[in-house]
């Protein structure tokens, strides 16, 4: 059998850069939290404050990656998070792809 090639299907332009270093690890601070910024695709300002605060912070390698889809979420939002996916919902209610897939499943099954 040949060798799969997988394509991601980037469903949304928005997400966030994170900084990743040269091993390919994400800056993260001493409480977990990832040096990131909310941004969609390409925008240049965006990658541009998170060069300087990369700076800043004296990382003098590494370059933003950006995550489609992604977004900063709040400990509260994590915790409501969490309790839908123990309910067999969409984790996230402001996933908009993943909820309309959701509600597609349910109607072709009679449930919505």
């Amino acid at each position: 059998m040949g060798k799969m090639k997988i394509t991601p299907v980037e469903e949304v332009n928005w997400g966030l850069y994170m900084w990743q270093m040269e091993d390919e690890s994400l800056v993260m601070d001493d409480e977990g939290g990832y040096l990131c910024i909310p941004s969609l695709r390409g925008d240049i300002r965006q990658i541009k404050k998170i060069k300087e605060v990369a700076r800043h912070y004296g990382l003098t390698e590494g370059t933003p990656i950006f995550f489609s889809g992604h977004r900063t979420v709040t400990d509260e939002e994590l915790e409501e998070q969490k309790s839908r996916s123990d309910l067999g919902l969409v984790p996230d209610s402001k996933d908009m792809p993943a909820m309309m897939e959701y509600v597609k499943e349910m109607r072709e099954m009679k449930l919505g």
